[in-house]
């Protein structure tokens, strides 16, 4: 089902934007002015560049690499240009950040490298199962084939729950995106089949001062839903967790600044008061 709301004037409320890709995230050819030129004529004035931290293979939907040598040369150079930038768009706020996807094997390595350049803010997110892309439509399929609804979100979520006992970032990215293409398979993405894993989840992030992404990148296509689902936006509520940013997770231009207002709405709607933005991980609320 999509959710749609009436927006009121903004709730007048400046929007943050705070999942965006440019042209040094493997998975975008987004020139950074021109993103940021968008994302100012759309009103929004605090905005992050998040970054995969992982380089992908070289086939369309393969699971990406990361290497922390790599990693740390390719995201310098994001540093630099982004200080250049700022000179530009005085009347802007542009932070530095990063995504990082869980992989189990180099959670050293991830940890060395958000200490090692001034970040100030952390996306961490779970795009794989079984070495399979699931938030990727080229091979999702082979997942979802083969596994019953009930199995792949379990899968699913005890990633997220591993990740968030790690700890080492500062919201969990697109926190249900496994609907995106599972939508095709088992049908509307319905929360409470999961309650109490995801209940878990989220009192493991409260405990762990780990906030949750309010992220539109599926409320024109596909699923049709804001990532989480407006239930679990509610339970992190009743939880106590208490930080939340908005991101369109743009891969494309046209993508940057799309669905905020409508994320906003139902951010209100689900009891949420204010959300944060990030300077060097440290988060500052905002009423709205």
């Amino acid at each position: 089902m999509l959710y749609r709301y009436i927006v009121i004037s903004l709730f007048r409320f400046m929007l943050i934007d705070y999942h965006l890709h440019n042209h040094f995230s493997p998975d975008s050819e987004s020139d950074t002015v021109k993103l940021l030129e968008k994302e100012r004529e759309l009103g929004i004035k605090d905005i992050c560049i998040t970054n995969h931290s992982e380089w992908f293979g070289h086939k369309e939907g393969e699971p990406g690499i990361f290497n922390y040598n790599d990693a740390v040369k390719r995201f310098k150079t994001i540093q630099e240009e982004l200080d250049e930038l700022r000179s530009q768009f005085t009347d802007m706020n542009i932070s530095f950040g990063a995504e990082l996807q869980y992989q189990e094997s180099q959670l050293d390595d991830l940890k060395r490298f958000i200490e090692s350049l001034p970040f100030d803010f952390i996306i961490g997110s779970v795009h794989i199962i079984d070495n399979i892309v699931v938030s990727g439509g080229v091979h999702a399929h082979e997942l979802f084939e083969r596994m019953d609804e009930k199995t792949a979100y379990t899968r699913y979520f005890e990633k997220i729950l591993e990740y968030v006992e790690w700890g080492h970032f500062d919201v969990v990215g697109h926190f249900d995106v496994i609907k995106k293409y599972g939508v095709n398979y088992y049908g509307l993405f319905n929360p409470q089949k999961f309650k109490p894993t995801i209940l878990k989840i989220l009192q493991t992030m409260k405990e762990k001062g780990i906030g949750i992404e309010l992220n539109t990148a599926c409320l024109h296509q596909k699923c049709n839903e804001l990532f989480p689902h407006p239930d679990i936006l509610k339970w992190c509520v009743e939880v106590g967790i208490e930080n939340y940013t908005l991101g369109s997770d743009a891969h494309e231009l046209e993508e940057a600044g799309r669905h905020l207002n409508e994320a906003l709405a139902i951010a209100k709607e689900a009891g949420i008061k204010t959300l944060s933005t990030y300077e060097k991980r440290k988060p500052t609320k905002h009423k709205i």
